[in-house]
């Protein structure tokens, strides 16, 4: 029984310092969603997960959580994470300040990134029937295009792929292939920032970096 005893006290400490260690090795970014596009919770939960699945696929250990809209702040926490916020908003972003052009979204960032991002539906939607894609792949693009902004600078454009300033019928064709990424560059990047073993502090807000 002694033996036992000290067998399940061994486990116990053994289950105590994984989940320790499971925290500290919690992600390093949090994204907010807030959906004032009214989406079906079927396509807001894709949404979700396919933005997840771009940024975790350069290498970001992240959350992304779904907030309401309306009311109170959103009460997902994590320590030590840096925070971001993206909305979906139902229009193409023409009357949002700043913002002339149909946009597919719009972060507000400067050099060193920010905090709040928008995509906006209505333009997805079109882009996406122009290129024969589901409106959520689209948006899902967006969306972490926006986010690639808020974590490596208003100054992150890039000649070819994810973080190209306008994307043409090829790039659209490869979000089709799932073959549409960030630069190896900024993904080494974003993996050494913000992998499971590093945290960041906050961006600052300040001019806004749009991508249409």
């Amino acid at each position: 029984m002694k033996n036992r005893g000290c067998f399940l006290l061994f486990l116990l400490l053994t289950l105590a310092d994984n989940a320790q260690a499971a925290s500290a090795q919690t992600s390093a970014v949090l994204v907010q969603v807030y959906d004032y596009a009214g989406l079906s919770p079927a396509a807001l939960n894709e949404f979700v997960a396919r933005t997840h699945e771009i940024l975790a696929s350069a290498g970001v250990s992240l959350e992304v959580d779904i907030c309401k809209r309306g009311g109170a702040p959103c009460g997902s926490h994590i320590e030590g994470a840096r925070q971001l916020v993206i909305r979906v908003v139902p229009d193409t972003g023409k009357n949002m300040k700043n913002v002339r052009l149909e946009t597919l979204g719009l972060s507000i960032a400067d050099h060193d990134g920010g905090t709040y991002g928008s995509v906006f539906l209505e333009s997805a939607e079109e882009k996406a029937s122009d290129a024969n894609l589901p409106r959520i792949i689209v948006l899902a693009y967006a969306a972490a295009h926006e986010i690639g902004h808020l974590l490596l600078g208003n100054q992150a454009h890039t000649p070819q792929g994810l973080m190209k300033a306008t994307w043409g019928p090829n790039d659209f064709l490869a979000m089709a292939q799932d073959g549409f990424h960030f630069s190896p560059e900024q993904a080494r990047e974003l993996a050494a920032r913000y992998g499971s073993s590093h945290r960041a502090g906050p961006g600052a807000d300040s001019a806004a970096a749009v991508r249409r």
